[in-house]
């Protein structure tokens, strides 16, 4: 049964403090494995260094009962820690997706025509207008970014702009300013700040990416997990409030298929960062063996959610002219 809007503004935000209770059990997993394997390897150092491996039961089970009561102290620590950077890692996501895309936020005087039609949709759909930036990418492509809607960056690629016309561009638009009334945009900004630390930790080419790897790989998959979870059925139920919105299903259906079509890609965009985006890169998913990965491109590449919105344009419910 289909969510009313409300329901899956409700549904979002809910999801979003579970996230937040979920990652900080994450940042404490790996903190205790770090501090585990520090531990170990010190440990292990001295006795060999020393040559005195003690092998009384008693004497093991107090070393024992001293690496788990530190194990134990450091996840404490840990899940102290991540609650105390959550902040800082909401309010980095926006600076570390400009960065990443090589995106500016557009002045007042850039690109009048996004500027005035983000504003009309903004103020029908009653939130905030959202700043927007542009990205030098031939590729036609759009993300959202924001932990709340009151603060939201809409992204646009060039190729976006010059690939459709201007009800096409006005459907995506409206695409992305329905997200950010549904805190769709909030909670993908949750989940891809609190996740993409982990994810992108193990995957670190540096000199000790390989021990990163080691002790990074269950963190790595949970944050994956997560992912998927938080994002879990959202491909469809942003398409059904983007329809809802947008009045105009057409001209979004349009759109989408030539961002399907179109064989370029934005190269610069991460596997932690990817699920932001209005089409799930597709070097993100060649690019990775993870079934967590697969599973979520599935939920958010184009080719089926077209087809789903073809049967929802059709269905009388969604022809009337409903904003809410």
């Amino acid at each position: 049964m289909a969510k009313s809007p409300d329901l899956f503004a409700r549904r979002n935000r809910a999801r979003i403090v579970l996230v937040v209770v979920l990652a900080t059990i994450n940042y404490m997993v790996a903190v205790a494995l770090a501090t585990a394997a520090v531990v170990l390897t010190i440990i292990l150092g001295l006795l060999f260094e020393g040559g005195d491996i003690p092998g009384d039961l008693d004497a093991l089970k107090f070393l024992g009962i001293a690496i788990a009561g530190i194990v134990a102290l450091s996840a404490c620590a840990g899940a102290v820690i991540g609650l105390l950077r959550i902040p800082f890692q909401r309010r980095g996501l926006e600076r570390r997706v400009l960065a990443e895309t090589g995106a500016h936020v557009a002045h007042p005087e850039e690109h009048p025509q996004v500027r005035n039609l983000l504003e009309g949709l903004a103020i029908a759909a009653g939130v905030a207008v959202p700043r927007f930036a542009v990205i030098a990418e031939g590729a036609p492509n759009s993300f959202g970014v924001g932990t709340r809607p009151s603060n939201t960056i809409i992204g646009v690629t060039t190729g976006l702009q010059m690939a459709l016309s201007r009800d096409e561009l006005e459907a995506v638009l409206a695409y992305e300013v329905s997200r950010i009334r549904s805190w769709d945009v909030a909670l993908a900004s949750w989940t891809v700040a609190l996740t993409s630390g982990a994810i992108a930790a193990a995957e670190s080419p540096n000199e000790d990416g390989f021990l990163k790897g080691v002790l990074g790989y269950l963190p790595k998959r949970f944050g994956e997990w997560l992912q998927v979870w938080a994002l879990r059925d959202q491909g469809i139920e942003r398409d059904r409030a983007a329809i809802r919105f947008t009045r105009n299903p057409g001209s979004l259906i349009r759109a989408l298929e030539k961002l399907d079509a179109n064989t370029t890609t934005i190269s610069c965009v991460t596997r932690a960062t990817a699920p932001l985006w209005v089409e799930f890169p597709a070097h993100v998913v060649s690019g990775s063996s993870s079934k967590a990965t697969q599973r979520l491109a599935k939920e958010l590449l184009l080719d089926e959610r077209i087809e789903y919105l073809r049967d929802l344009a059709r269905e009388p419910e969604m022809n009337a002219t409903e904003t809410s």
